[in-house]
């Protein structure tokens, strides 16, 4: 039986970062690709990833619909909140062994709530960098509900191991937007 591998693309910039992993499973014998698509990476005013991720090749199995006009912070937060309800409803019906989620937007912290409420492994693409932002604290919140980690350089895989991560779950692959390179 496959291991079904839920990629969640929920930004114009989480389909770059993904897609390379994203072939990789696809590809490979024993994983099922599921593919999540929501937030911004649907909408029109931000290029609609959604054509990219089709004509590529790729099967969209679920999409979700959370985000709310605006851009302040009260705005996020209130995103944030409709999308654990939509994601949580698309994971329950695609039913993944492991949900994988990149960097540290609101949806990111969306994803990586659903999928551990709902004991489903989570791999975290691109955790342990060092921001100073809002994102900071949002990135190293969704390291603590991970379980697989995959940094993209070597200081982000030490800052992960000083978080208390486990230093066997921790991948350093490096960035995956080079990939694409």
């Amino acid at each position: 039986m496959k291991k079904k591998i839920c990629v969640s693309i929920l930004s114009r910039a989480n389909y770059g970062r993904a897609k390379s992993c994203m072939k990789a499973i696809k590809m490979h014998p024993k994983l099922e690709l599921q593919l999540l698509v929501g937030g911004s990476a649907n909408l029109e005013r931000f290029g609609d990833v959604s054509k990219n991720i089709k004509a590529d090749g790729f099967k969209i199995d679920r999409t979700v619909d959370f985000a709310v006009e605006g851009d302040s912070p009260h705005v996020m937060a209130k995103s944030c909140g409709l999308a654990i309800l939509e994601i949580s409803n698309a994971l329950k019906e695609l039913n993944p062994d492991v949900v994988v989620t990149v960097a540290d937007r609101y949806e990111t912290l969306a994803t990586a709530i659903s999928a551990s409420y709902q004991n489903i492994l989570l791999a975290h693409i691109q955790g342990g960098e060092i921001t100073g932002s809002i994102d900071e604290s949002v990135r190293h919140a969704i390291t603590k509900l991970a379980h697989i980690h995959f940094p993209s350089t070597k200081r982000a895989q030490n800052f992960l191991i000083k978080l208390g991560e486990n230093k066997k779950k921790i991948f350093l692959t490096g960035c995956p937007s080079i990939d694409i390179l």
